[in-house]
């Protein structure tokens, strides 16, 4: 028995009906359900005014609902006595056999996509409990969508909008609750993302994946949520913090001997170390190619050049306390600018350098990520150290 046959037997159980008594009794209900996209009651729990926007996309990078893959929430005419069915349609459920597996499932629908998408899933599930399916899924195809109110409420935000001499339109602001729930789905998902990342038993243990912090969870409705809309528990919504970044200090430490060795962590380079060793082990080699390796190589010599900026920042002199070799010292330390713009000698041996580094961050990052080893010979480093040399000049030229 999969997930939603389980939900509509143990729900037809606790009532004392079969799964198609239960599904029966509750269909009536369908009309007092409406599609929405927008609720007032998010932002006062008496206010009954809602919305369903169906709107054409605007486009050009807006946020919008029209604009975003969102899944609209159901409200129900009568409170929670008529809930039930709207219930099973937005709630989750996973086409995964354990439950195990269904908690962690990233690509769970709600009922209602699937009756939307007459997804085989859905079909087989219902059909399972001895229900025909066609005529459920026509019925669920016919909930209404909610219209336009006529009138605003008072106990809503208004907004005076400008729009030409002494004229204004007033706009009410509703919470977009498709979009609320949307980005708390994307959120969790990431969340169990990251989980198995961390978890050194998993396959996807040291996988990039995102992280959100500062997450703060917001509930509607109190000890009644289902109240306020279909979609709201108790458990509430993600918001991310609209908040100016905290920057923490960091303490710059000076490399030692080299400055590519000490400073530089291959791990950093990683996506740039991968995509570069696609391209060494595609046997066609024409000029989109080389171009294409040109740009990440450039990349990563950015990514450098910000390191060494930073170590420039450092008091001038301080590379007189460490073994640093003499060229990357004058490339590295302000207490050598004028050497360092008048001389170019130091040029070619910082470079060779990071083409030394770069070689040795590949294999290290061919060794982690278990890929056969590529030997880059005199030619590739050469190249490395070509690419940074017209950065380094144009950088003196410019200075």
């Amino acid at each position: 028995m999969g997930s939603i046959a389980a939900y509509i037997t143990n729900k037809a159980v606790k009532k004392g009906q079969t799964p198609a008594e239960w599904l029966q009794s509750n269909l009536r209900n369908l009309e007092r359900c409406r599609a929405v996209s927008h609720v007032g009651r998010y932002t006062h729990p008496d206010v009954d005014i809602s919305l369903y926007d169906d709107s054409q996309p605007a486009g050009k990078a807006y946020l919008t609902t029209a604009d975003t893959d969102t899944e609209a929430d159901l409200i129900v005419k009568g409170g929670a006595a008529y809930i039930a069915i709207a219930s099973f349609l937005v709630g989750t459920f996973s086409k995964k056999e354990t439950a195990e597996e269904q908690k962690e499932d990233l690509t769970a629908k709600t009922a209602w996509q699937y009756f939307r998408e007459d997804d085989p899933f859905i079909r087989r599930e219902i059909e399972s409990l001895g229900i025909v399916y066609e005529p459920l899924r026509q019925k669920i195809l016919q909930i209404h969508v909610q219209a336009l109110p006529d009138v605003t409420d008072t106990r809503l935000k208004q907004v005076y909008f400008p729009v030409g001499d002494e004229n204004y339109h007033l706009l009410t602001i509703l919470p977009p609750v498709s979009l609320m729930f949307a980005m708390t789905e994307r959120i969790e998902k990431a969340v169990r993302v990251q989980r198995k990342c961390r978890d050194e038993k998993s396959e996807s243990y040291r996988k990039p994946h995102a992280v959100f912090s500062d997450i703060t969870r917001v509930c509607f409705g109190g000890s009644r949520p289902q109240n306020v809309s279909c979609r709201n528990s108790s458990l509430g919504v993600d918001v991310l913090p609209s908040l100016p970044p905290r920057l923490h200090d960091r303490k710059m430490r000076p490399p030692h001997e080299d400055f590519f060795f000490d400073s530089l962590y291959w791990r950093h380079f990683r996506v740039k170390l991968l995509a570069l060793d696609a391209l060494f082990r595609d046997p066609h080699h024409d000029l989109e190619r080389r171009e294409k390796r040109e740009e990440l190589v450039l990349d990563i010599v950015t990514m450098v050049l910000c390191k060494a900026n930073c170590l420039r920042a450092l008091p001038s002199g301080w590379s007189k306390d460490t073994d640093l070799g003499e060229e990357q010292a004058i490339w590295l330390d302000d207490i050598y600018l004028t050497q360092r713009l008048e001389d170019s000698e130091w040029v070619w041996p910082v470079c060779m350098a990071f083409a030394r580094w770069l070689i040795d961050a590949h294999e290290k990052c061919c060794c982690a990520e278990k890929l056969p080893v590529i030997s880059l010979d005199d030619a590739e480093a050469i190249s490395f150290a070509v690419t940074m040399e017209e950065i380094l000049k144009q950088e003196v030229r410019e200075a």
